[in-house]
């Protein structure tokens, strides 16, 4: 009885085997290529993205903290809150960032900002009194005149130190002051990777907030100015993507566009601070003017492919900023559509090389001189993929992939 039922499961398997193998020949291979595709997918998840900085003295290698691409349709609440913490609510501007104008779509984050004329109503604790007499303003029926919707996505986590990016979309339009910032709360320390204006399509304002005056810095060498100014690039930045960022270090902040140097700043920041991209709007006669006018459409999008926070390499943390100036960076991320996605910052270091490696031995050539290169890695044969680094003497390598 046992020896029947041994046998007929054999013979149900091996049926099995040969209808398998004549579905996967009829069908080209499409069973084998399916399973290679699963396979692939889950030597993946073992890999982390990965940042290599290169100087003159190091190839230091860091792994992510945080990535979202925004695919979906929900914001991931595990990374995100789609609100300020506090709030949102201010009095004075008459100004609510509503969580509902932040959101995802076709795989991108989209902050909107929009005009309103309502009465709505806040608890409490988002009433700021003092705000309230001061601009002699009055709740009716216990609501508050909203003129103006905003949108903001702030991080849960908070970080200290790394490479900081957003890949976004900047809408034009006088009054629009779309941001990628980083915020420490007490004692109100802040990293401002960019603060745009949709009036300016070739500049964005840059800055530091810290205590004890040391955002300043010396012009000329003779007089003390804030840091904080207009950085002009080289390439317009609206209706157009385009990639935002910043280093920082113990040192102080490198700050980037499309991971082209903009400027530095010296500053040593006590706090932990969270990462946050927001919409909001300027009025005349206040920060950033001027506000919008008769020409300003609503509603407006800011959209964003992209945020991504990467740790400090350990071997930068005692670096002087001066030093990073030359820095280039090489992004490696890993999808589970086997693709292998590598970004590169402009390169000008022509001593620099960077190879795929199949056990050991030299596979592919990386060509640096691109902004970015895609491997589909689907039919690559068995082996182990590694990638390798050369700057001068100095030589690293991160693992990839392992093909079965």
């Amino acid at each position: 009885m046992i020896f029947d039922i041994i046998t007929n499961l054999s013979i149900v398997r091996i049926t099995s085997l040969l209808i398998l193998a004549v579905i996967s020949y009829k069908m080209k291979h499409l069973f084998l290529i399916s399973w290679l595709f699963l396979l692939g997918a889950a030597n993946i998840d073992a890999q982390k993205p990965y940042f290599i900085v290169f100087t003159e003295k190091e190839i230091a290698i860091s792994n992510s903290l945080l990535i979202d691409d925004f695919e979906g349709s929900d914001i991931n609440q595990k990374l995100w809150y789609n609100y300020y913490p506090w709030g949102g609510l201010s009095i004075d501007a008459n100004t609510y960032t509503d969580p509902e104008m932040c959101y995802q779509e076709k795989g991108t984050l989209v902050l909107k900002v929009d005009t309103i004329s309502a009465m709505r109503s806040f608890p409490d604790w988002m009433i700021d009194t003092i705000q309230l007499k001061k601009t002699q303003q009055q709740l009716v029926d216990g609501k508050f005149r909203i003129e103006r919707l905003t949108s903001a996505l702030w991080s849960k986590e908070a970080f200290k130190y790394g490479y900081f990016e957003c890949k976004a979309y900047l809408p034009e339009g006088k009054g629009y002051w779309p941001a990628f910032w980083l915020y420490g709360g007490f004692p109100n320390e802040e990293i401002d990777f960019i603060e745009a204006k949709g009036e300016r399509n070739r500049s964005y304002h840059i800055n530091v907030h810290c205590p004890n005056r040391c955002d300043r810095v010396k012009k000329w060498g003779l007089f003390d100015q804030p840091f904080g100014h207009w950085a002009k690039t080289t390439t317009p930045i609206n209706h157009t993507w385009s990639t935002f960022s910043g280093l920082w270090t113990p040192e102080g902040v490198m700050f980037y566009h499309n991971q082209r140097l903009l400027a530095y700043h010296e500053a040593e920041f006590a706090t932990s601070m969270n990462l946050i991209a927001n919409f909001s709007l300027a009025k005349n006669n206040a920060p950033f003017a001027p506000g919008p006018d008769k020409k300003t459409k609503f509603p407006a999008e800011f959209r964003v492919d992209f945020i991504r926070a990467w740790d400090c390499p350990k071997e930068l943390l005692k670096t002087p900023l001066p030093q990073l100036q030359d820095a280039y960076f090489i992004k490696v991320i890993l999808s589970h559509s086997n693709r292998i996605y590598l970004e590169f910052a402009p390169n000008k270091h022509r001593e620099i090389r960077a190879w795929i490696e199949k056990d050991g031995v030299p596979f592919l050539e990386i060509d640096l001189s691109q902004e970015n290169q895609v491997f589909d890695f689907t039919y690559w044969a068995k082996g182990i993929y590694t990638m390798r680094f050369k700057n001068k003497e100095l030589v690293k390598e991160i693992p990839l992939i392992e093909r079965p």
